[in-house]
């Protein structure tokens, strides 16, 4: 089996570049919020904050793909290595080999590109849809199309990898490969497909950032000390600073983390119960809405 290289070395650079950037626009966010009074903006703040970590994650396993990609190729099988992805094409599975500027304006992707890196999915009008992993634009790609799927592939020798693929789909092959994906195992896990299971968790999310931007809303204009809590006649009995109040949102989030996990580990083998875990999760988040309204409420 032949491998065949790709050239990494602009994807790289400019992805760990942009990791940096983004890392460095973070760290100039929070400092900017330590820097001015808490209110509706820290909020809007901590939202980026926390999009750009999710953004240089997904850029870091980007990366690690593209560090760790090649393509293998003998007359049975072609082999994209990407990462912890695997992709298994076999020869005789190969109808046909297009060149990139041949269906560029038939051509839709999603996906991560930036120069040097192209990896993301998309279809290829009267083709059908298209696997990418790439270190090129997609018009400066080789599809490889198959029957269900096309896959765009870039060679750092583009010529020496389709004089060989040509030579060997001549050949024909020697024995059956069954066509076939292996990527990591929690991309495989049912609960992606569950949208109630995802639909309760993600309500449960959202009830706690609302949470937090209504209080970050409201803190400016709060007393320095605020109830946390009333005896049974109605009257506070503690008081604590105002900036105590975000404990509130902190115990739904508490909640939900410890319930999302004993959820997902009882998945597998009782869905119901996880659904009533998450489910109860949201019940807290109630719980401490009306515990924060009635805060609120009495000041």
């Amino acid at each position: 089996m032949t491998e065949w290289k790709t050239d990494v070395v602009r994807g790289l650079g400019v992805g760990i570049v942009l990791v940096v950037v983004i890392v460095l626009v973070d760290v100039g966010l929070i400092w900017l919020a330590t820097m001015r009074p808490v209110g509706i903006g820290t909020f809007i703040i901590g939202l980026a904050v926390l999009l750009g970590l999710g953004l240089a994650m997904l850029i870091g396993y980007w990366l690690h793909g593209l560090a760790h990609s090649t393509y293998f190729l003998d007359r049975n099988m072609l082999v994209i290595h990407w990462g912890l992805t695997e992709q298994i094409i076999p020869t005789g599975e190969i109808e046909r080999v297009l060149a990139g500027d041949e269906v560029e304006e038939q051509l839709q992707f999603y996906g991560g590109i930036w120069p040097g890196h192209c990896v993301g999915y998309g279809e290829i009008h009267d083709v059908g849809p298209v696997l990418f992993y790439a270190t090129v634009p997609p018009r400066s790609q080789i599809y490889v199309v198959t029957p269900g799927l096309t896959y765009g592939v870039s060679p750092a020798d583009r010529e020496g990898f389709l004089e060989s693929l040509r030579k060997r789909l001549e050949m024909g092959p020697t024995q059956v490969v069954e066509q076939s994906s292996k990527r990591p195992g929690f991309l495989n896990w049912a609960i992606w497909q569950d949208r109630l299971g995802l639909g309760l968790l993600a309500f449960g999310l959202l009830a706690i950032l609302a949470l937090v931007g209504l209080l970050c809303f409201k803190f400016p204009v709060l007393p320095w000390l605020v109830p946390l809590h009333f005896d049974v006649v109605g009257n506070p009995d503690r008081l604590a600073p105002r900036a105590e109040i975000f404990i509130i949102p902190l115990i739904g989030l508490l909640a939900l983390l410890l319930n999302g996990v004993l959820g997902a580990l009882a998945y597998r083998r009782e869905r119901v119960a996880s659904y009533m875990l998450w489910g109860g999760s949201i019940l807290v988040q109630v719980l401490v809405w009306t515990a924060a309204a009635g805060i609120l409420g009495r000041l």
